[in-house]
């Protein structure tokens, strides 16, 4: 009755290509650092290819994939040493009784204490080391000094001169013993962090970074710049999954004076391009792929996932989907060689598809999730139908083809809708003639009908046929004259009266 929004590592559009590219080209790289980008809109299908890639390397012993999202550690003071602090934890949840884990991850945590600190206290720690204000503790100064002069009662208090003096001393008193300038910490971390990963023996750790773009610009930067700490860390590779819109967005929002770029490439997009060393995006899925994906989702929820069947059909599937500009969905022929003769499941999934495909992948833009919560909303209706007691009169195709026109013609929906719940027998002839118009118009005539004049449309359906979209639509099967509609109209009613 459902199906699961969640990432997935079951491959239903062939996104394997992808992932397994990824993994030749990171299993390529060998101990380099590396980070990849794999970039689409919301929804596209970024968490399942990094779902696909981590199960690449399930019997692989030799490298570790750990997870960072994120959007779970939005709010969080410090992003930037929480993705460090992540990463080093997982790491030895990982591996907790191979010898020196433990004592290598303890130099380590303390090393990421100090960058706590430094952040805490607004650059004083990096002061200290460097002999040099860090721009956090000029702003954090200048700040100070306004708010004395601006409003002296209010701009500082006992608490806060005792927080800052405990902050110090504590800096003080555990500060590294080889403190140095701030290039030399970064140095020692990276040497310290490859050190737990021979403890580990790891011999490629895979970090993915998922739901970036879900975060504010402040967290986003701050996880791009922990990131850049490991760039020269051998042996360590980032996935990063992100709508790269987004990431260019947080970037002007956290950089807002940078300078008009002097070049083809924006400042933002210059950032990211030096980050991201190698860039996949996703394409957007075409209409005889979205014909495919949405039989499979109706087959998979029909017969569930781990029903043979549905295997052989995801095979007959696989081998049309690696050329889908030569197909039109799942060819009947090849997957009767796979199945036999046809589950009735299968047979609906395929009508279905056939139905809804061409609209929406166009109304959708080709996004996997768009697609999946319109078979969602669908199911979903069934189901109040069924529970109300009125299944019976509610047909899965007709069903799909008035939400077509409630999801991208909504206007034209709210007419629809009107008609059908002021008719009596709740067929308005509207319908009966745009359909009926909408068949000869702008085609050729047949000879039957090649000399037949058409009756003269009511004024709502002439402006009906000014849409190419409710023509297109008008033309789909199933054909609603004749049809009962008021059932369709209230158990759609949800969206019509938003």
């Amino acid at each position: 009755m459902f199906l699961n929004d969640q990432e997935t590592a079951t491959d239903l559009l062939y996104f394997e290509a992808i992932s397994r590219t990824v993994v030749r080209l990171i299993d390529a790289s060998k101990n380099d650092p590396l980070t990849i980008g794999i970039h689409g809109d919301w929804g596209a299908g970024k968490s399942s290819i990094l779902k696909m890639i981590e199960s690449s390397w399930k019997d692989d012993e030799g490298t570790l994939c750990l997870w960072f999202n994120g959007w779970a550690f939005e709010g969080f003071d410090d992003a930037k040493t929480v993705v460090i602090e992540t990463v080093v934890e997982e790491l030895t949840r990982a591996r907790p009784r191979m010898a020196g884990v433990k004592e290598a991850a303890t130099k380590l945590r303390k090393r990421i204490d100090w960058l706590k600190l430094a952040r805490k206290t607004g650059g004083l720690a990096l002061t200290a080391f460097s002999g040099m204000p860090t721009q956090d503790l000029v702003s954090d100064a200048v700040g100070l000094i306004k708010g004395l002069v601006d409003n002296p009662r209010e701009a500082i208090s006992i608490e806060k001169l005792r927080e800052w003096a405990s902050t110090a001393s504590e800096f003080v008193r555990d500060a590294p013993e080889e403190a140095a300038g701030t290039p030399t910490h970064m140095h020692a971390f990276r040497t310290e962090f490859v050190a737990l990963l021979d403890a580990a023996k790891i011999k490629r750790l895979v970090v993915m970074v998922d739901d970036l773009d879900r975060c504010l610009p402040s967290t986003a930067i701050a996880t791009l710049e922990a990131i850049r700490l490991f760039l020269f860390v051998e042996r360590t590779a980032f996935i990063i999954g992100a709508d790269e819109a987004m990431i260019e967005y947080a970037v002007r929002d956290h950089f807002p004076d940078l300078p008009p770029s002097s070049g083809p490439v924006s400042y933002s997009r210059n950032y990211l391009e030096k980050l991201i060393q190698v860039p996949f995006r996703i394409p957007a899925v075409g209409a005889a792929e979205t014909r495919i994906y949405v039989s499979l989702l109706l087959a998979e929820n029909a017969l569930g996932s781990d029903d043979p069947r549905f295997a052989r059909l995801i095979s007959a599937a696989r081998d049309q989907l690696k050329k889908p500009w030569l197909i039109q969905g799942l060819d009947r022929s090849a997957i009767e060689v796979e199945l036999g003769r046809l589950p009735a499941p299968i047979e609906n999934a395929l009508a279905i598809s056939a139905q809804v495909s061409a609209v929406l992948s166009e109304g959708a833009h080709g996004n996997p999730r768009q697609i999946k919560r319109f078979l969602n909303t669908l199911m979903l209706r069934e189901a109040i139908a069924e529970e109300r007691g009125f299944a019976d009169d509610i047909e899965r195709s007709t069903l799909a083809k008035i939400m077509l026109a409630e999801r991208f013609a909504p206007s034209f929906y709210g007419d629809l809708a009107k008609l059908a719940a002021g008719d009596i027998n709740g067929s308005p002839k509207a319908i009966a003639a745009l359909e009926g118009h909408a068949k000869i118009r702008g085609a050729a005539r047949s000879a039957a009908t090649k000399d037949e004049e058409p009756i003269e449309p009511p004024s709502a359906v002439s402006e009906w046929l000014t849409s190419e979209w409710i023509v297109r639509w008008a033309k789909t099967e199933p054909k609603l004259a004749g049809k009962d509609l008021r059932p369709y109209v209230f158990v759609t009613r949800d969206k019509r009266s938003a």
